[in-house]
């Protein structure tokens, strides 16, 4: 990806709010000119996967189907215009779709009668559907899709704007990490996994912490970044095989602090866009080491000004130290990980809901250790 100036168009986004909230100011706006337009929604695709995922919604109605994700493989008149760019319509719901999946029981349910799908893009790579619902029938074609071109523009525009931030950010993040392969032998494999269980916990909290869609991708994509403080520490401290001496010690607490530097350095170089999603990758960068307690580090916080964000990463990174290999330990089950987890919630250090999450996950835990494994010390001797 180009390295984006202080002129890019993520200068776009000084006023911008999460993407639920600017479609909700765009629905309303547009149900001036067209009130019988109900609902406008954005699903991210996932190339990994080849799913679908609710990703943002303009409506309360929509937070009955978050966190919900199908393969878009399955859905074959989708697939056909991911890769066409035609638009897809529907317009007699109830007759066209059955109550088969979760996701057409509910548009059934919600009293929707008509259906565009219209494929998202940035530059020529499929990122996900834009959908607009109408609870009349027969309500979209090709003329109303004309009358509506200036609104699926400003749509499309704000949908590929923020996938381009959050994945500018993330590669800016991977080319510091590429640059200086000494301090990372293994980080691809700790990045996949520390997401997963970031995402496993995130949508299991959500109910307690009012996650959306939205917010639980960025946990999850920006946990990758957690670490880049560690760029600062030399590579012999972070793969020392025995315990390290004080100033070792030092060096090693201070990559917190010089990862802020270093994020914030990334931000500035892309025009310091003002929105949501880089002040949880600050979140994360900068209290991930943080206890309720106050004992974390560097800077001492307690509770609840601990951000749910860095809550989720702290637990996760914990969970996958414990269960990684590395140079001085063998890796734990994930049992006895779990335990030594729900210890640390008995004396007050971790958010005891982030815990229960992975306790409730056991079995997936151990297949993302297993497709992600980090190589055993012994395999060196």
């Amino acid at each position: 990806m180009e390295t984006h100036s202080k002129t890019s168009e993520h200068s776009y986004f000084p006023t911008a709010g999460t993407l639920n909230n600017q479609l909700a100011d765009i629905h309303q706006r547009l149900r001036v000119a067209e009130p019988e337009i109900d609902r406008i929604s954005f699903a991210l695709y996932d190339a990994d996967s080849d799913h679908l995922k609710t990703y943002a919604d303009s409506t309360f109605h929509g937070f009955e189907l978050m966190h919900y994700e199908f393969p878009l493989d399955a859905l074959p008149s989708l697939k056909q215009c991911s890769l066409s760019g035609e638009s897809r319509y529907i317009n007699d719901i109830p007759q066209t779709l059955t109550p088969r999946y979760p996701h057409t029981k509910w548009l059934i349910e919600q009293g929707f009668q008509s259906s565009m799908a219209v494929p998202a893009y940035h530059g020529e790579h499929f990122i996900g559907f834009i959908f607009l619902n109408s609870c009349q029938k027969d309500y979209f074609n090709e003329v109303r899709k004309a009358s509506l071109k200036p609104y699926i523009e400003i749509i499309r525009f704000i949908v590929s704007s923020e996938y381009d931030l959050v994945h500018a950010l993330l590669q800016s993040a991977n080319d510091m990490n590429a640059s200086s392969p000494e301090h990372f032998q293994e980080s691809h494999e700790h990045k996949e996994r520390i997401s997963r269980f970031a995402k496993v916990i995130a949508l299991e909290v959500a109910p307690i912490y009012d996650l959306d869609d939205e917010m639980i991708e960025t946990i999850s994509q920006f946990s990758k970044c957690h670490d880049i403080g560690k760029l600062s520490v030399p590579a012999s401290v972070l793969n020392k095989s025995n315990s390290l001496v004080d100033e070792e010690r030092e060096q090693l607490n201070d990559h917190v602090e010089k990862g802020v530097e270093i994020i914030n350095h990334i931000i500035e170089d892309m025009g310091a866009p003002n929105h949501p999603c880089v002040s949880v990758l600050k979140e994360i960068v900068a209290y991930h080491h943080e206890f309720l307690d106050g004992s974390g580090y560097p800077y001492g916080l307690t509770q609840d000004d601990i951000p749910i964000s860095a809550r989720i990463i702290s637990v996760a990174n914990i969970f996958d130290a414990l269960t990684s290999h590395h140079p001085y330990k063998q890796a734990w089950s994930v049992p006895f990980a779990l335990l030594e987890l729900e210890k640390m919630v008995v004396v007050g250090k971790l958010d005891k809901h982030c815990v229960n999450a992975l306790r409730s996950h056991q079995d997936y835990l151990k297949k993302v250790i297993e497709a992600y494994p980090e190589p055993d010390p012994i395999d060196k001797l």
